[in-house]
């Protein structure tokens, strides 16, 4: 694995210099310079290898931080209410236990840790498009239509 990895960076970083590229090698000037096609060329280089080493680390950072998170959760947030501002309860559910969390901008604080979990119905949040729907008609029913 570790073989084949050294020989794909190898081929990445030939990419790059223009060593698999034989438009470089035709395209140089007879005076040594480097024409506009070479410098063209090594320029898309560059962005391939850009492009494929984010692909790579992005690949890496989802394998080693996505690996941790994957799994069981033993800590769910059941509920979440708003009581101020700044400041939130929040019901977690920890194994078979609830326990009633304070949130405010100076920390957080157990408030109660419940004996009976306490069983949270769906709350079902209407989409957008039926909200506008429901805004529309009655609009409409109210001031009629306008012509």
């Amino acid at each position: 694995m570790k073989l084949r990895f050294a020989h794909w960076l190898a081929v990445l970083g030939l990419t790059g210099t223009g060593g698999l590229w034989p438009a470089i090698g035709l395209a140089e000037e007879a005076n040594g310079g480097i024409s506009p096609a070479a410098h063209l060329t090594q320029m898309i280089g560059g962005l391939v290898i850009v492009i494929i080493a984010i692909v790579v680390l992005g690949w890496i950072l989802r394998r080693t931080q996505g690996g941790l998170s994957r799994g069981s959760q033993t800590i769910e947030l059941v509920a979440v209410r708003s009581v101020g501002t700044r400041e939130r309860l929040m019901l977690v559910q920890v194994g078979e236990e609830q326990v009633l969390i304070g949130v405010a901008p100076s920390g957080m604080r157990t408030l109660h840790t419940l004996r009976e979990p306490v069983s949270v119905e769906e709350a079902t949040t209407p989409d957008f498009s039926s909200a506008l729907r429901r805004a529309v008609s009655g609009r409409r029913e109210a001031g009629g239509e306008r012509s």
